[in-house]
């Protein structure tokens, strides 16, 4: 039992702990999405949960930006604050940094960290 928990661990740490290498692409912006702001309740959870009540976590209001990266199948999205979002218009050329996280053959995930205007 031991073996499974430790070859489990090891499987985790290898897909999202690891680390690995930031990449750069570039791409177009396709469309920005306007998200309001909005509040995240979270519930308390548990057998001793007491007297405790909900807490609201406000969520600010942001631009989703739909970009289609060069090298990529499918739409890749970045969140940022509306003040931000200004900077960059649909149709721009933008370049990204990136993480690519993949478990072989089965799953592939793109975390943009990052993204400035193409020069």
């Amino acid at each position: 039992m031991a073996v499974a928990f430790a070859l489990l661990a090891a499987m985790i740490w290898a897909v999202f702990l690891r680390p690995i290498p930031v990449r750069t692409a570039s791409g177009v912006i396709v469309k920005k999405t306007f998200k309001p702001a909005d509040t995240y309740w979270e519930y308390p959870v548990g057998l001793d949960r007491g007297f405790r009540t909900a807490n609201p976590i406000p969520i600010a209001e942001a631009e989703v930006m739909e970009l289609t990266l060069d090298g990529f199948e499918g739409p890749a999205y970045y969140a940022l604050n509306t003040v931000a979002s200004k900077a960059f218009e649909v149709g721009q050329r933008v370049k990204v940094q990136y993480k690519e996280r993949t478990i072989p053959f089965t799953w592939k995930r793109v975390y943009i960290l990052d993204m400035t205007a193409a020069k």
